[in-house]
């Protein structure tokens, strides 16, 4: 589904005439429902952590504490997957990121040692202990893209800039989202259409990606299962 057939189902829901086109046209109305297009998918992105979204990053460490910016090491970073940085060539995890007040603290005391942290700050990525240059860093993340431009299912732009692009995002929701949102711009009333927009939304976040099971004893405090011998356990 493209912007211009969303908004064209938008429009239909309203009760409005559907555009022919939507980049290209002057009328007010079209241009509000692109802009409300626009609004709903960063505010999808922003919302929840979609599978579809999350992406790998790798890094290869240099021998300073700035590593450079989270936009140089991937485009299209948006956030961090949290607890999902480790170091591939030592086999060991960072932790973080950390707050202002965490690394300040690590800075003054801790000037080594096998644990690893970092933290974001100004858009750079930062390391404690400085780490030894070419070593290996994989984590993932959640990439701030959801528009396809290029037609090749892939998200590669934050924006609808043409009427044949599409988006990753459930088409559902943004239909759902232009339709609210493009009622209360126009001061009129639309309680009925966000709380059906917000129901879709809980459901579709529910069942979204695989689900741990839950365990009513609580987790295990190993990341992984425990790893035991398949028998000869009297052995």
């Amino acid at each position: 589904m493209t912007l211009l057939t969303i908004c064209q189902d938008a429009a239909k829901i309203i009760g409005i005439t559907a555009p022919d086109a939507v980049t290209s046209s002057t009328d007010t109305s079209v241009i509000q429902l692109e802009a409300c297009a626009n609004q709903e998918g960063r505010a999808q992105v922003q919302r929840y952590k979609w599978e579809i979204l999350i992406k790998e990053g790798s890094h290869t460490t240099l021998a300073t504490e700035s590593q450079g910016t989270m936009v140089s090491i991937a485009s299209d970073f948006g956030r961090f997957s949290n607890n999902t940085m480790w170091n591939r060539t030592t086999d060991r995890t960072y932790y973080g990121p950390l707050t202002d007040s965490e690394w300040q603290r690590i800075l003054a005391v801790v000037s080594g040692g096998i644990t690893n942290y970092f933290r974001i700050r100004g858009g750079l990525l930062l390391m404690h202990p400085t780490p030894t240059a070419g070593e290996s860093v994989k984590f993932e993340y959640v990439s701030k893209y959801w528009v396809d431009t290029s037609g090749g299912s892939t998200a590669n732009a934050d924006k609808f800039s043409g009427d044949s692009q599409t988006t990753v995002l459930e088409e559902e929701l943004v239909i759902l989202g232009v339709v609210w949102r493009f009622l209360k711009i126009k001061g009129l009333p639309f309680q009925q259409q966000f709380m059906e927009y917000q129901a879709r939304v809980e459901e579709y976040s529910g069942h979204d990606g695989a689900k741990p099971i839950l365990r009513m004893g609580g987790p295990n405090r190993a990341i992984l299962a425990l790893n035991v011998p398949e028998g000869n356990y009297g052995a």
